[in-house]
């Protein structure tokens, strides 16, 4: 044992090292992931890559620990033990009776046991316990007053060479007029630059007679994006914010999307159109 706690002391730099390497690993880990939830289409995805930023998180902090341990085991637990210095041993004459025939020593607790006892500690509570497995039957819930779920899709609509409509997603397909109702979309650039900074509109408006309930026209992601700066294959996040104006209806409605100029006017989709209407209905219940 004093051999080895010697060792501890002289050789603390390679537990130190081992921290230094299992920090960087996991800190790359986690700006990986908040890359790839910056760059993701769905929800699953970004929840996904959350979930790894926070354990990547959390293996950094459990290595900063282990370190902290190690450093203050080997400044404070054993200042007094130079290298070369053996341990006192019990002897009688040292006043330590030794023990008995038929007894076992309880062992103290060693640097090696107090490192492994906090870090299985400090993983436990940081890093979250993965998810139990879904099961193979779904029960038919209860009907209850909780509002729908968020819903996205996938949609493949071309406006020139320079821009197409790859996916879109709500919290909800039931909303109320109380509050905006926020819509994502997502375009990808194409190989064809942008002449113009289009601006992008999101009318929520109802298929029979072209009302207009709800409105948000703006520049993409808040005009931090001007289109004639997307680069080639990049991947663009666009949220809007409509606003309702008629806030009496209730009922299905639907959403169009385009782009448009205020001097030149709409752009065309592939198709000639000015604008495509997304394959989902959006529901308006009274408040």
């Amino acid at each position: 044992m004093t051999i080895l706690l010697q060792w501890l002391v002289e050789h603390a730099w390679v537990f130190y090292a081992a921290c230094a390497i299992g920090m960087v690993t996991y800190v790359v880990r986690a700006l990986t992931a908040q890359r790839e939830r910056s760059l993701a289409l769905f929800t699953l995805e970004r929840e996904t890559a959350t979930a790894r930023i926070i354990q990547s998180w959390a293996m950094v902090l459990v290595f900063i620990a282990i370190g902290a341990v190690i450093f203050v085991s080997t400044t404070f637990v054993l200042p007094s033990h130079s290298p070369g210095t053996p341990l006192p041993t019990s002897t009688p004459s040292a006043g330590v009776k030794p023990p008995t025939p038929g007894m076992t020593p309880t062992p103290s607790p060693t640097l090696g046991s107090l490192v492994a006892t906090f870090t299985s500690t400090v993983t436990s509570t940081l890093v979250p316990s993965p998810p139990p497995p879904e099961p193979t039957e779904t029960p038919t819930p209860a009907p209850t007053d909780t509002p729908a779920a968020a819903t996205s899709g996938e949609i493949h609509v071309r406006f020139g060479d320079f821009a197409e409509l790859v996916g879109y997603s709500l919290p909800a397909t039931e909303v109320t007029t109380a509050q905006p109702l926020p819509l994502t979309l997502y375009w990808r650039a194409l190989e064809g630059a942008s002449p113009i900074d289009y601006l992008v509109f999101t009318h929520l408006f109802l298929s029979e007679d072209g009302r207009l309930i709800a409105q948000h026209d703006g520049a993409p992601a808040g005009g931090t994006r001007p289109m004639t700066t997307w680069p080639l294959g990049e991947t663009i996040v666009d949220l809007h914010e409509m606003v309702f104006y008629d806030a009496a209806y209730s009922g299905p409605a639907k959403i169009a999307v385009g782009l448009y100029d205020p001097a030149t006017g709409r752009a065309s989709t592939e198709t000639g159109d000015e604008y495509v209407v997304l394959p989902i209905t959006v529901i308006i219940v009274p408040q």
